[in-house]
Order: C-alpha cells, then structure tokens, then sequence
C-alpha cells in the first residue's frame, strides 16, 4: 500500500529565473534569479547569468543542435546542471502548419534526471534560409522567438499554439 504523502525525490526549480536576451543578434542569454532548485529531491544553488554565451551542442544528445529549415519549428528548453551551469535541450522540430492546424503539436525534449528546467521558448521560422541556434540571431528575418516562459516544472501536456 501506497503512502500519498510520502513523496520522494523530484526535480524542480523554486527560485523564478527571469530569463532574458532573445533578442537582437546576441548569442547570450541573462538570467536575473539565483538558481534555488532541486534534482532528485537535493537542493543546489547556483550564481546569476549576465551575458552567458549559448552553446553550440544539446545537452542531452551532446550534439549540435538541429538546424530549422522554413516553415518549421520547435521549443528549446533551458535548464541547470547540480553545479548551477545552465544547459539548453532541443524539443522536436514541426511543421508550422501541422501546429497550426492541429494536426501536431509542440512537444518538450526528453529531460534527463541531472538537468532541472527553468524556461522554455518555441522558435518559429519561415525564411528560406535556415536558422540555427547558438549561431542564428534573434531578429532573423521571418523568425518568431515565441513568449520565453520561466517554469519550476514543465508541463504535462505537448503545447498547441504555433508561438508558445
């Protein structure tokens, strides 16, 4: 028999990041809120981000991120480390129409025990010329970087707006 009270372990973050600086033709983020969060139920701490420069690689394939070919999108979801280094993950890429049709949706990345999310963002392009994070700027003609939405959980459900 079960205890309902008898919680163990979780991940989550308990301090609001505030993150920043998906604009322009910046390759850094900002981030205002000490890191206060917790993975497998251990708290760790972590120093504010001003000016971070974007990695190049997933943090969870430790590949390059997927480049995003016109007319498709995805959510990219940033998240710490035990150590308080914040990492990013790239969700799966969609088509635009297929979200906005609803025939697909925007779906979160697979999210490791060791990483603790902290924001997500859905980047969305329509130029013939692909865009790739860490390199891509911001502003990029026809890009729409959707509402950056700070989190202590994702949630459970895949997301239906074209611009999440």
């Amino acid at each position: 028999m079960s205890d309902l009270f008898d919680v163990r372990g979780g991940t989550i973050t308990l301090a609001k990041a505030i993150l920043t600086g998906l604009s322009g033709t910046a390759k850094t983020i900002s981030y205002t809120g000490n890191p206060l969060f917790a993975l497998g139920g251990r708290l760790y701490t972590g120093d504010t981000c001003s000016g971070g420069s974007l990695q190049t690689t997933d943090f969870l394939t430790g590949d390059a991120f997927l480049p995003l070919a016109n007319g498709k999108q995805c959510l990219f979801v940033f998240g710490w480390e035990s150590d308080g280094t914040w990492e990013v993950i790239q969700g799966p890429i969609v088509n635009t129409a297929d979200v906005i049709n609803t025939a697909d949706t925007l779906r979160f990345p697979s999210i490791p025990d060791t990483f603790c999310p902290f924001a997500y963002v859905s980047i969305k392009n329509a130029n013939a010329t692909s865009w790739l994070f860490a390199t891509g700027n911001w502003d990029a003609s026809d890009l729409t970087v959707g509402t950056v939405i700070d989190c202590s959980l994702l949630i459970p459900q895949p997301l239906t707006a074209a611009s999440a």
